[in-house]
């Protein structure tokens, strides 16, 4: 997890196709959002490219109130808890705008809990919303899977993107070195912010000595 000061807040906040896909979604959920119409989505592609933060800020998005949002990983999304899920959506816009579930490493939910979910999927009433991420290709989904949702794939940044990232926070970083900091993480950001701290502690560590 992020730190707080480093934690995508807005769509502008994010970088490289993960921002891109964030601006498209403003205008998709503006729409949807003018008769409440449930909105699926599904963002997939290589770890640490901003999948979490856009699903995240997407959600806040529609739901208006953090109370209208429930996080969840596939690991423990079970057929009992997609029960409640389709209970809750009962109550859409008691705490919100939108009910909004988020499901992070949707591939990794039990088999048997995915087939309840694409029935709920199918009958999603106005006013609820379900974003899922996964660190799989889409064509590892099954097809029924994928037909429900609007899918995106976000892939990394470029390394200039995460070194202008970088030095956006970190200013003191010299050019160069923001810059291998970012080819190292191969498009992965929250790699790249972990290793910009260590890079910091190090240079920090040796001040001190």
């Amino acid at each position: 997890m992020l730190p707080t000061q480093f934690k995508p807040l807005t769509f502008d906040d994010l970088i490289g196709p993960a921002r891109q896909a964030g601006k498209l979604a403003q205008v998709t959920l503006a729409k949807a959002a003018l008769h409440r119409q449930p909105v699926k989505e599904i963002f997939y592609g290589p770890p640490g490219t901003g999948k979490t933060a856009l699903a995240s800020i997407l959600a806040l998005a529609l739901a208006k109130s953090p109370l209208a949002i429930r996080e969840l990983s596939g690991l423990e999304t079970s057929i009992e808890v997609i029960r409640e899920l389709m209970n809750s959506c009962a109550m859409a816009g008691l705490f919100g705008d939108y009910q909004v579930t988020i499901v992070q490493e949707l591939d990794r939910m039990p088999a048997a809990a995915r087939d309840l979910l694409l029935h709920h999927l199918d009958r999603l009433p106005p006013g609820c919303a379900f974003i899922g991420t996964s660190n799989m290709a889409i064509d590892d989904l099954t097809e029924r899977f994928q037909t429900r949702f609007q899918v995106t794939k976000i892939l990394g940044p470029t390394s200039d993107e995460i070194g202008a990232f970088l030095l956006k926070r970190w200013p003191e970083i010299p050019w160069f070195d923001a810059q291998q900091l970012a080819i190292g993480s191969g498009g992965n950001v929250r790699a790249a912010l972990s290793d910009a701290e260590k890079y910091l502690d190090s240079i920090a560590a040796k001040i001190a000595a």
